[in-house]
């Protein structure tokens, strides 16, 4: 085989062992995105997601960890209408329990920044990322953490004058969760072969149709959720 040719063989065949490397990791981040929707179902059904009642991007990964601490928190809490109205008379033990919900929720969509962004400089910088990829993924990223700062906002919406999150700003937030997920996973899929398929347009503009009905149908769950 020709020198230039084998290079060629070569360079194809570390980017398509580079793509399968991106797209586990996609894969493993579409699997946390899928936890955290989870979880956050939880928070919700438990009336957990008011218990923290501050965002703290940096130190807030850190739980209470003195009795001062969580006595600390605990107060915050009290100053709230939900304790006023609906937990009147809540105790420190039971305040920990709604806490814990909140903040593994909170710790797990910082480690699914984490989970994205390394892997992400990784792959940028050995150039396995480039092109229409790389702004895909970049995409992705930004994506990311608009979730997180409308998360603090729907959560927000429950500090002053709610006993609960706006019902509008949940559905955002979960539409834009599940949005994220399939974006995640087509950019995934757009790395395999399959993916790589002529996909017939009415096929395709049908797909997207019924995509758009499930998010909206995500969106009007969201207003009813609880």
């Amino acid at each position: 085989m020709p020198q230039g040719r084998s290079a060629i063989v070569s360079a194809d065949a570390s980017a398509g062992h580079g793509y399968r490397a991106v797209r586990l990791w996609l894969y493993a981040v579409a699997a946390l995105i899928v936890l955290m929707i989870v979880v956050g179902g939880a928070t919700r059904l438990t009336e957990s997601g008011l218990s923290i009642t501050e965002w703290k991007p940096v130190t807030g990964a850190l739980p209470p960890l003195s009795q001062a601490d969580w006595q600390a928190e605990f107060e915050k809490y009290k100053a709230i209408p939900q304790y006023e109205i609906l937990n009147k008379g809540m105790g420190l033990e039971g305040f920990k329990r709604i806490f814990w919900w909140e903040w593994g929720h909170r710790l797990l969509g910082r480690l699914i920044g984490f989970a994205f962004l390394l892997p992400f400089l990784y792959f940028a910088v050995r150039g396995v990322l480039r092109g229409p990829l790389l702004a895909k993924c970049l995409g992705l990223f930004v994506l990311g953490g608009l979730q997180g700062a409308v998360g603090w906002w729907m959560v927000a919406s429950g500090l002053s004058a709610r006993t609960s999150v706006s019902q509008y700003r949940l559905a955002v937030h979960l539409t834009l969760a599940c949005f994220i997920l399939s974006a995640i996973i087509a950019v995934a899929r757009s790395l395999t072969g399959a993916g790589k398929e002529k996909v017939p347009a009415p096929l395709r503009t049908g797909s997207l149709l019924l995509l758009a009905l499930v998010l909206l149908q995500i969106f009007a769950g969201g207003l009813v959720a609880g």
